[in-house]
């Protein structure tokens, strides 16, 4: 811990959090969709929070593009139905070939 109250990474340079919502981990399939690719794809959510998603997805998401997701959780789950206008502020190859995909939430509707 160090003087100002925050916990240290031990990376030089790291900086404190700054999301402002906590995220929570959850697992669910993501529809979305934008007008830089021709169809709709499917992604795996991996956490959320009030401002932001990130998820799994086969295909790569150019970064600072705008999309339209869709949270698509099973009926009794605590994950919220929504759809979101979001863009795109990171997109990375993982080990497994996939993307891992952070998006900044910018207009969230709730679904029924």
């Amino acid at each position: 811990m160090s003087n100002d109250g925050h916990a240290r990474t031990g990376i030089q340079g790291a900086e404190k959090e700054r999301r402002m919502f906590p995220r929570i981990q959850a697992r669910c399939p993501v529809r979305y969709s934008g007008e830089s690719f021709a169809q709709l794809g499917v992604g795996e959510l991996r956490d959320y929070s009030a401002g932001g998603v990130r998820m799994v997805s086969e295909c790569v998401l150019l970064h600072n593009s705008q999309i339209r997701i869709e949270l698509m959780p099973e009926p009794k789950s605590r994950v919220p139905r929504i759809t979101a206008d979001a863009v795109v502020v990171r997109c990375g190859m993982r080990d497994d070939h996939r993307y891992e995909v952070a998006c900044r939430l910018t207009r969230v509707r709730h679904k029924r």
